[in-house]
């Protein structure tokens, strides 16, 4: 992963989401652990007045009772025999007949596992000697029907992308614009700028470096405009003695006889060449000016190595040698 976006998005986006569920898990669970607690101080009561009211009322006065305490309480409870059976004459569920037998059922709600069992067993001995079972089930609190589902959990955890996602892009966003203006600054274009445009009135480090490197830019441009400007008045300033220098050349070749002639030559073959070197430093300056004047032309190496033979040949004259290719 080597987006700094996606390492900042993602990171966030998970410490989040994990603070999210961790804190409505605690926060949950400690509520479905004070219920329980609720119920373990009533519990007796409930058996006890389940029981005098099957040993008094018989099963439809158990009946009453328990549906009174469901209505109420929240609470379902069946009243079982030595034997197992049920004394109301309901149906008894599996959870039911699995909390009779021991058994913690699997609860349906996923988030219910991560709660203390809402299931309870307690066994009671009444007066006349009976033995009874009761097993209970405690509401379903937070994590039921009427808590919080797991639809709560994922609306919480796609708001916190959605704001980590921002997070990241209004962290990022100005490294982006750096890269794409130091992009074309590289390729010559000298009036790329990374805060062009708008968008980043903004305070903090990343905008103030963003402003730096415009003011970077900026001076850069008109250092290198201003360079431009000197080569291109330093060659046209050359081309006037020059000119002047061509004049007298020819008044020269008028005024003297033909034994002068070779040397005038060399000095009309010096200044083409100085001629053509102003026209470069022309050629230097609309180039730094980010105009293309690329073309392709023939290079004839024959005559190129001719040309620097005579040159260094001229000058070894002066210590009496000559230059000569073979």
């Amino acid at each position: 992963m080597r987006s700094l976006f996606l390492k900042i998005f993602l990171s966030y986006w998970l410490a989040q989401a994990l603070f999210l569920v961790l804190a409505i898990l605690v926060t949950l669970a400690a509520r479905q652990g004070r219920e329980s607690s609720g119920w373990e101080s009533q519990q007796s009561e409930v058996v006890g007045k389940a029981v005098q009211a099957y040993e008094q009322g018989g099963p439809n006065a158990l009946h009453s009772y328990l549906s009174e305490t469901r209505e109420s309480r929240k609470i379902w409870a069946y009243l079982l025999d030595a034997q197992g059976h049920e004394l109301s004459g309901q149906d008894l569920p599996r959870w039911a007949q699995s909390v009779a037998k021991g058994i913690r059922p699997v609860p349906r709600e996923f988030w219910v596992r991560f709660t203390p069992s809402p299931f309870r067993r307690q066994t009671f001995r009444s007066s006349s000697g009976r033995q009874y079972l009761l097993v209970a089930m405690l509401p379903s609190g937070p994590f039921g029907p009427n808590g919080i589902p797991g639809l709560g959990i994922l609306i919480g955890v796609v708001s916190s992308g959605i704001v980590c996602y921002l997070l990241a892009l209004y962290l990022t966003s100005p490294i982006g614009r750096l890269r794409e203006a130091t992009r074309r600054l590289a390729e010559g274009d000298l009036t790329a700028r990374a805060g062009s445009g708008g968008g980043l009135r903004r305070g903090d480090e990343l905008a103030g470096l963003v402003r730096d490197f415009d003011a970077m830019a900026e001076r850069l441009e008109q250092s290198v405009n201003a360079q431009s400007r000197l080569l291109h008045d330093i060659s046209h300033e050359l081309r006037s003695p020059l000119a002047r220098l061509n004049v007298a050349l020819a008044l020269a070749r008028q005024r003297t006889g033909p034994a002068a002639q070779s040397t005038l030559d060399r000095i009309e073959l010096e200044a083409e060449r100085l001629n053509v070197l102003i026209g470069d430093l022309l050629t230097i300056a609309r180039l730094e000016n980010g105009k293309d004047l690329s073309r392709e032309a023939p290079v004839h190496l024959a005559d190129l190595v001719e040309g620097i033979t005579q040159d260094a040949d001229f000058e070894a004259q002066s210590r009496k040698c000559h230059v000569v290719t073979r």
